[in-house]
């Protein structure tokens, strides 16, 4: 797996926007744009929840 957890959290970002674009365009969204600029709201959501699941799991000595 990646090593470094911001490179991580960028990763389920990028998956993320990809996923819900294309979900929100086939969903029925009717341009690429639209479907791109809503997806961000969910993909930095999901990214958010990635980080802050991995934050509470951190080890403090």
């Amino acid at each position: 797996m990646l090593k470094h957890r911001r490179i991580r959290i960028l990763v389920v970002l990028l998956v993320s926007w990809a996923a819900t674009a294309g979900v929100e365009r086939f969903g029925g969204e009717p341009s690429w744009p639209s479907a791109a600029g809503q997806a961000l709201l969910w993909a930095v959501l999901v990214a958010f929840v990635w980080w802050f699941a991995e934050w509470t799991q951190v080890r403090r000595l």
